[in-house]
């Protein structure tokens, strides 16, 4: 349908019952704010609902512009997975093999979809999520008396955490080596063209951070780590080397970082 928005009546494609408006001026309170409106087919203004959390593209953020409400979304319907998988095996054997397609396969992308945008920085929120993993290995009963680290190494899985890491680490690469839309993301990172300490030669300019949502966001937090890689891992001719360099690099602390 056609709709005209705000006093010049132009022509818009946006429903005016299905818009909101998250405010995300910091401190300035909810009755401070403007209300916005449109107006729909016949005419009529439609005031836009104001809210405090949305979701884009499969992501809830708030208007604090932090994701601790889509981390719990995420960790509830990974817990509730696990509640369905822990009754159907309530009387059989789940060995090593079948925990680990049904953990993959199941339950731990409900963790990790989209985890460069939403990645944990707050304790918390850090631990809930790990605590999935933490307490799905334990349905294994040949793992049930070993601790969390012993688990992951038996299964030959890494922690949550360090996934996360190295998810960054590689979508830093695609991006800096052209995998993505030039036209799209040539802008998002800024190579430092005066670095000439030690490091590898794509070392990230670093920038100064007074908020939190900035200084952990996915531009800001993979700074240290990508700068302190060596060349022979960021100069790898593909995604597939650079993901064995980068493992083969940190096969020593890839489950307790």
């Amino acid at each position: 349908m056609h709709y005209k928005t705000g006093p010049t009546h132009g022509s818009s494609n946006f429903h005016p019952y299905k818009c909101k408006v998250i405010n995300v001026a910091g401190k300035r309170s909810r009755r401070e704010t403007s209300q916005y409106h449109l107006y729909d087919g016949s005419g009529r203004q439609v005031i836009l609902e104001q809210s405090e959390a949305e979701k884009d593209i499969g992501v809830l953020v708030d208007e604090h512009l932090e994701f601790s409400k889509h981390i719990q979304l995420q960790i509830n319907k990974a817990n509730s997975i696990m509640g369905l998988i822990r009754r159907t095996f309530t009387h059989l054997h789940v060995d090593e093999k079948s925990f680990k397609y049904l953990f993959q396969g199941l339950v731990r992308p409900h963790l990790e979809y989209a985890a460069a945008v939403w990645s944990p920085y707050k304790v918390r929120d850090i631990e809930g999520v790990e605590n999935v993993q933490r307490r799905a290995t334990k349905l294994v009963p040949t793992l049930k008396d070993m601790d969390y680290l012993q688990r992951l190494k038996q299964l030959k899985l890494p922690t949550l955490k360090y996934r996360r890491l190295r998810g960054d680490m590689i979508e830093t690469f695609k991006i800096l080596r052209g995998v993505y839309d030039p036209e799209v993301a040539s802008n998002i990172l800024v190579l430092d063209e005066t670095s000439r300490t030690r490091g590898n030669n794509l070392k990230l300019k670093k920038f100064h951070c007074n908020k939190n949502i900035r200084k952990y966001s996915f531009t800001r937090r993979i700074t240290d780590t990508w700068n302190s890689l060596p060349n022979e891992v960021i100069n790898a001719k593909s995604v597939k080397h650079f993901e064995i360099a980068l493992d083969r690099h940190w096969e020593h602390q890839d489950r307790e970082v």
